[in-house]
């Protein structure tokens, strides 16, 4: 499967109609030189494990639910890669979802939102609302892995 999403950095968290909001943790199995980026998830109740490779806007991604034990075992192997976010829904005047994470622990004060489009073209052509900062889709530094790992960026 294909993700194809953009990134955008927020101030604070909007005032805007949520439709949903949900804790995650996640951890990484794989370090940030490695060419495929490994994933454990818990997401409310449920577990998963995901597989992503590439970078930017268009990346490979498989996904699968995995059982609370086998997240326990695994999720040793993410220590000093780890994120908590909570992650609200809203929908946009086009149409579209946003997903805003407000970040805890270590990166508390990060917000971060992604929109999700069914190609490229909707994608590139997405004009962003006013409250949408910079875009950071192409800017590593702002991945959920490099974020585990390396903390807030400094501009």
């Amino acid at each position: 499967m294909k993700e194809i999403e953009r990134k955008f950095l927020l101030t604070k968290m909007p005032e805007i109609v949520l439709q949903s909001t949900i804790c995650i943790r996640q951890g990484y199995i794989s370090k940030s030189r490695d060419s495929v980026e490994i994933r454990l998830r818990q997401k409310g109740d449920a577990f998963f494990m995901t597989f992503k490779r590439g970078q930017g806007l268009v990346r490979d991604e498989a996904e699968i639910r995995i059982n609370e034990a086998d997240f326990d075992y695994l999720w040793p192997l993410t220590q000093g890669r780890q994120v908590e976010k909570h992650r609200s829904q809203a929908t946009l005047e086009d149409g579209l979802t946003v997903e805003i994470d407000e970040f805890s622990g270590t990166l508390a004060g990060l917000f971060l939102c992604e929109v999700e489009f069914g190609d490229e073209t909707q994608a590139r052509t997405f004009v962003p609302p006013q409250w949408f900062g910079a875009d950071v889709t192409e800017d590593s530094r702002y991945k959920n892995k490099s974020l585990a790992e390396n903390g807030i960026p400094e501009n």
